[in-house]
């Protein structure tokens, strides 16, 4: 069983990439209505452009655009580094969990 910081870091974890993404995908959408192309296939073409991307730029790029889940991610690191915890798992049941309501 996980420690309570584990259990928090994986529900912020979640939030943060749910969060993050509704703001990117508004963020793709009005980018695409406003230059007048479709909003999926401006998305699809968005992702392939930073996927040419070199690791550090794209790295950097998508911080830029998941600053929640950047600085969620710093602070799971840091409490593996200071516990010997592992949050992947976690974060991974987490995602796929039947609760909601945190």
């Amino acid at each position: 069983m996980p420690c309570a910081e584990c259990l928090r870091i994986a529900k912020a974890l979640r939030g943060a990439w749910r969060a993050d993404a509704q703001k990117l995908r508004a963020k793709v959408r009005d980018a695409a209505v406003s230059s007048g192309r479709d909003p999926r296939e401006f998305g699809i073409g968005w992702v392939f452009s930073v996927a040419r991307m070199p690791d550090e730029e794209m790295r950097a790029l998508l911080e830029a655009h998941y600053p929640t889940v950047a600085e969620t991610t710093r602070r799971r690191e840091e409490h593996e580094k200071l516990t010997g915890h592992s949050l992947k798992a976690w974060s991974m049941f987490s995602s796929y969990s039947a609760d909601e309501a945190d």
